[in-house]
């Protein structure tokens, strides 16, 4: 298993800066020679300053094998880069990462002794900083000995170093754990981090990284031995809590409770949110709680603790959609509303914000601004059918026919494309009855025939509202009778009882001329209304002209009245009642189709 982080990658000549002018020697240096790009665009390790000598000519010397060293490694022509490296880590072997980069290469050139030798050398060159020994043990780990009888002390030596001379530093406890569960010593990784728990620390980050590699002693995700582990991971986290100053606190206590989240202790979690957000009003914190409250269905904590979220930062489109969504989640579209504008307008305005303020302002009937807002849409998403479709329904709802069915069409084509399930039976319904509007009976017939072919056996409902729709249109175009009075029928079937359908059935006798069975069914159909609503003058009107059809003029006058008295919404229908009641008294009576 390799887990060396250092060994052998490619430095960037930006990652050794000399305190004495490194990159002014360095355009000196190669003033005359031909420019070569250096940045060789691989992350490479940070690396510390070169400590060199004070003489001029030596660091410029230096940086001369430097930069050669680099433009090899460039090109691929390692065997030559090491011999530079080599010179620039004999002029400074306390550079860590230099020499574990330098040893990389000498592994493949000069075989592993040599590159040993390197790290050793660094080693002895920089008593007072861990990097390295933790280097020599991740190099001797990662490459053991070719003879398999030899015994690798190297690493378990320079760890044990490490720990003796450098116990406040967190990444040696990092490579000893590492060390240890790489050879399955999962006893030695526990006396490591019990050896870490021990120290009389007080710097708060020392606690937070030591916590995560006692996550990998003791992983919090083996359901089996939760809370076994957990007080054993834990205290590390507290520890980092109690050791916070007043420049750290916000920032430690947050990454503590981004911890708890993603170790399964909510309960923690939430209180140190909580905290963060009352005594630093913490933004970040306050995500943290919204997401937490959610899980716990507090919705009216979610709810007010996302509230102040965009107060506090208006400008951030993604806490604006989710307060949208939240406020669509109660039913709310009136709230939603400004917060999907304010997405769009910090947030450049994705397909999908559009389309749900196009729906929320649908649901408040501000049609006009619908329309507005699904013409912008258009122009920005001219392929996209949903954006159609969504005009169409928008201008369909200010009874501007004419622009509907043309969105309506260039719905139909763009989704037959790419969003098929887009033209569903209620697609084909909304537009059939839209053409129907206009008097295209042919074009409307056709949608509706479509609709009722595409909807699903389990809605009845929408079945029978669609043949009826159907059916009295054919009787209302005087076509199609015998088909009208087939599909009035099984809507009646499907779904019984229904004052419409039924007044349907008669005005389909009504227009075949069976006068007692058209007052038949529409008696039943006046019979099931509780109240009488203005929506429902159009059944009392065809009452009215089946009693004028068989004669009976006082019903037929009375039922006219009645229906006239409703002042029923629907235009076309209010019209036709004031007509037939004027002919009426005119003496003018007619039992043909209206």
């Amino acid at each position: 298993m390799h887990w060396n982080r250092s060994v052998g990658r490619v430095l960037r000549p930006c990652q050794l800066i000399l305190s004495t002018g490194f990159l002014g020697l360095a355009h000196s240096a190669h003033a005359g020679a031909t420019a070569a790009d250096l940045s060789l665009g691989i992350n490479g390790a940070k690396v510390t300053d070169l400590q060199l000598s004070n003489s001029g000519e030596t660091r410029a010397d230096v940086l001369a094998h430097f930069s050669t060293a680099l433009q090899f490694e460039s090109s691929g022509k390692l065997r030559q880069a090491l011999e530079h490296y080599l010179t620039v880590f004999k002029a400074d072997p306390t550079n860590a990462e230099l020499a574990s980069h330098t040893a990389g290469l000498a592994m493949q050139f000069q075989g592993r002794a040599a590159a040993v030798r390197i790290l050793e050398d660094a080693v002895r060159a920089n008593p007072s900083s861990p990097a390295p020994l933790l280097n020599l043990a991740q190099f001797a780990s990662t490459y053991p000995p070719e003879d398999l009888f030899e015994k690798n002390e190297v690493p378990a030596k320079a760890v044990n170093e490490a720990l003796s001379k450098f116990p406040l530093h967190a990444e040696v406890y990092e490579v000893a754990v590492m060390l240890h569960l790489t050879h399955n010593e999962r006893d030695k990784a526990i006396e490591v981090m019990n050896q870490a728990a021990n120290q009389n620390s007080r710097d708060p980050q020392y606690w937070l990284a030591t916590g995560h590699t006692a996550e990998r002693v003791w992983p919090l995700g083996q359901a089996e031995f939760g809370m076994e582990y957990r007080q054993r991971v834990e205290p590390f986290f507290e520890n980092a809590l109690k050791n916070v100053s007043k420049g750290n606190a916000e920032e430690v206590t947050l990454e503590v409770a981004q911890q708890y989240l993603l170790t399964n202790n909510p309960d923690r979690a939430r209180q140190l949110c909580e905290k963060l957000a009352t005594e630093y009003n913490s933004l970040n914190a306050r995500k943290l709680l919204y997401r937490l409250y959610g899980a716990t269905e507090q919705k009216d904590k979610a709810l007010a603790t996302l509230e102040q979220i965009v107060k506090q930062a208006p400008n951030d489109a993604e806490q604006q959609r989710l307060l949208a969504s939240e406020y669509d989640r109660l039913k709310e579209p009136g709230k939603a509303i400004p917060h999907l504008e304010a997405a769009i307008q910090n947030g450049g305005g994705e397909i999908g914000d559009y389309v749900k303020l196009g729906w929320e302002l649908y649901q408040t009937q501000k049609f006009d601004d619908m329309v507005r807002v699904g013409q912008r849409s258009v122009r920005l998403f001219p392929d996209h059918p949903l954006v159609h479709y969504q005009l169409a329904i928008a201008h369909r709802s200010l009874e501007q026919w004419e622009p509907s069915v043309k969105h309506f069409a260039e719905a139909e084509q763009y989704a037959g494309s790419t969003q098929t399930e887009l033209l569903d039976h209620f697609f084909y319904y909304q537009y059939g009855v839209t053409l129907e509007r206009l008097a295209r009976y042919e074009d409307a017939s056709r949608m509706l025939e479509k609709s009722i072919t595409l909807t699903p056996r389990e809605e009845s409902k929408a079945a029978a509202n669609t043949m009826n729709f159907l059916g009295y249109m054919w009787l209302d175009a005087g076509t199609n009778l015998d088909k009208a009075g087939e599909l009035i029928a099984k809507a009646n079937e499907l779904l019984p009882d229904q004052p419409a359908y039924i007044d349907s059935l008669g005005w389909f006798h009504y227009k075949k001329g069976n006068y007692p069975a058209a007052l038949k069914e529409l008696q039943r159909a006046e019979s099931l209304l509780h109240p009488i609503e203005p929506e429902d003058a159009e059944i009392l009107e065809h009452i009215g002209l089946t009693h004028q059809a068989l004669g009976n003029k006082t019903k037929a006058l009375e039922y006219l009245e009645r229906a006239s008295s409703l002042n029923t919404p629907e235009p076309r229908a209010r019209k036709r009642i004031e007509d037939e009641l004027k002919k009426f008294k005119n003496g003018k009576t007619d039992t043909e189709k209206k």
